[in-house]
């Protein structure tokens, strides 16, 4: 199979374009490397720097080679920017799909899968969170993935698209040397490394939550899981499935903050000084996805739990220079 991979270079598209090369597919990555890293790149793999809004250049990508499905993995992700800049967002998430898509179909690609996101449910009322759930979204970012949804689905009526859109909460954990470089400190994993690390106190917020142990839950899959199921999905488009919806990649049970802090403790070693605050506001006491229907369909559920996560990135983060450390987490 021929795959393309948009936004090859970056976390979950990079470690996606590993596990695809592991099973013998050919992977070519297109990716601007706004944010990505040539390292990530899998041995093997054919790279063509370029920019989804650049319609010109996708054009030719298209024109000069024939693909079976493109999974697309490239787009702006930070909330709070999205917040600040909703034109970059919607331009970027959603226009540069459509530009993809467009050239992608016209050259006779029939199969694309998504990288979306469970911000498209907004601030969710029941859990878990089922694809069926209202999609209401409370930023740009998520409404630039709902956005870049309806254009594959409207692409499904008009050109017969058998597509897929992913929906996950937090991926964390480490593949094949590929990592999660981005600055997300706000997040609960990267925050326990950058605390750990910089010998500093960690803080939870919140800890009368209506949860087991009184602090927040919240949805984490493994970054090789959610590759994993991107492959699973190319495959079964080859063999004449129709996929065309979304689904969700989730755990279906998730994992509180304390429960992620003493895996932490006790997977890397590192003594940390935990003190609890009161929680942020608007915080709910869950957020977890169902994965019933990634199961139904894909067969797909995660295979790496908890432990698998925090030790596969702390051996990835161990790895780094101290200087790529200090960019990873700053």
């Amino acid at each position: 199979m021929k795959i393309l991979i948009i936004g090859g270079s970056g976390y979950i598209g990079a470690v996606t374009a590993h596990i695809a090369s592991e099973h013998q597919h050919e992977v070519t990555i297109l990716d601007n490397n706004s944010s990505g890293l040539d390292d990530n790149v899998p041995k093997g793999a054919q790279f063509i720097k370029a920019d989804i809004t650049d319609q010109a250049a996708i054009e030719k990508v298209f024109s000069d080679a024939s693909y079976d499905v493109v999974m697309h993995f490239a787009a702006r992700i930070l909330v709070p920017e999205s917040m600040k800049r909703p034109y970059d967002y919607i331009y970027t998430n959603s226009f540069g799909v459509l530009n993809v898509v467009e050239a992608a179909t016209k050259s006779g690609v029939k199969n694309y899968i998504l990288s979306s996101s469970a911000a498209v449910y907004g601030a969710p009322k029941e859990f878990p969170i089922t694809e069926d759930s209202l999609k209401k979204p409370v930023n740009p970012y998520g409404e630039s993935k709902l956005i870049a949804e309806h254009i594959l689905s409207s692409y499904e009526q008009a050109l017969n698209l058998n597509w897929a859109a992913f929906r996950y909460f937090n991926v964390a954990g480490a593949y094949a040397g590929v990592g999660p470089d981005y600055p997300f400190v706000s997040h609960v994993i990267p925050a326990l490394f950058d605390a750990a690390y910089k010998n500093k106190p960690f803080t939870i917020n919140g800890n009368d939550y209506a949860t087991d142990d009184g602090t927040c839950v919240r949805d984490f899959v493994h970054v090789a899981d959610i590759g994993r199921a991107h492959v699973i999905a190319a495959e079964k488009m080859l063999n004449g499935e129709t996929l065309s919806q979304p689904l969700n990649l989730g755990s279906s049970s998730g994992y509180s903050v304390k429960q992620i802090t003493d895996q932490f403790i006790a997977s890397t070693g590192k003594q940390l000084d935990v003190s609890y605050a009161p929680r942020r506001p608007g915080d709910p006491d869950k957020l977890v996805a169902s994965n019933e229907r990634a199961h139904a369909i894909l067969g797909w559920e995660p295979e790496l739990g908890l432990e698998a996560i925090i030790t596969d990135q702390a051996k990835w983060y161990e790895a780094l220079p101290p200087t790529a450390r200090v960019k990873n987490i700053a």
